[in-house]
């Protein structure tokens, strides 16, 4: 059955997730694209479970912080991705506690710092099993959830290292699980056709803190192929996560949206 076209007419409507629930994993840090991501649904409305695999401290501050600003309801929860059981038990408690799920941002992961000859086969499996392989978990844990409901929004973090390969540092390990992400998005909006929409978003070098231990010549040579000059900022990020998450993107499945400062137009 084709999924409903929204009655609502007006964009203040269309944008809104009031008392929707949205959970977003991998926002345990202070400025990262998972919080901005719980702040921009917490703003239109939405209440929030946010997730953390090791910062626990850091996504009970921000589950608290969230709550105050917005009015919303906000929980955290543990989560390691790259564990299908976890996956499944964070669905089940979510459930439990507010009922239903209407939005899931895939946004945990990991990063990669070595190339296929330098690094070892257990670094390579790592960001594999957690980039690659969680997002899939994320998915077959919330997805039959989506079936039973008849609605739902899968938004996958994914980069534009999935379209291109970076330079100078050598990650094809996340290069790879990056580029599954994106066509995972694209087979599971096939897949979901019937009953949730399925997109992905692809940031560039993005300012969050966890490059900041790259050599200051590197991060120069990256935005220098950048063609705004410059990284982005975690807050330039949420509007997309909520547009996919609303139903002002009730059109829109399968898409990938590049937010790079046009760096994969060169």
């Amino acid at each position: 059955m084709p999924q409903q076209i929204p009655t609502a007419t007006k964009l203040v409507d269309l944008f809104s997730l009031k008392d929707k629930v949205i959970v977003i994993t991998g926002a345990s840090g202070p400025r990262g694209m998972g919080i901005e991501a719980a702040r921009g649904c917490a703003e239109m409305g939405a209440n929030i479970v946010i997730t953390y695999s090791t910062r626990k401290d850091g996504a009970d501050k921000n589950a608290k912080d969230l709550q105050d600003t917005y009015g919303v309801k906000v929980r955290s929860h543990y989560l390691d991705i790259s564990h299908f059981d976890n996956c499944q038990k964070l669905v089940d408690d979510v459930v439990k506690e507010f009922g239903h799920i209407d939005g899931f941002i895939a946004n945990a992961g990991a990063t990669a710092d070595g190339g296929v000859i330098d690094a070892s086969s257990a670094d390579w499996d790592k960001v594999i099993q957690v980039d690659l392989n969680g997002t899939a978990y994320c998915a077959k844990a919330v997805g039959p959830l989506f079936k039973k409901q008849g609605h739902g929004s899968f938004v996958i973090t994914s980069s534009m290292s999935g379209h291109i390969a970076n330079f100078p540092q050598e990650q094809t390990s996340y290069n790879v699980a990056k580029a599954g992400c994106i066509h995972m998005a694209r087979s599971l909006a096939n897949e979901w056709r019937d009953f949730a929409r399925v997109n992905s978003i692809s940031p560039g070098y993005i300012n969050t803190g966890l490059s900041d231990f790259i050599a200051k010549d590197t991060q120069n040579l990256w935005y220098s192929m950048v063609p705004m000059g410059r990284p982005g900022d975690a807050r330039e990020l949420k509007a997309a996560y909520v547009y996919l998450l609303s139903d002002a993107s009730s059109y829109t499945t399968g898409a990938d949206i590049v937010i790079d400062g046009g760096y994969v137009c060169r």
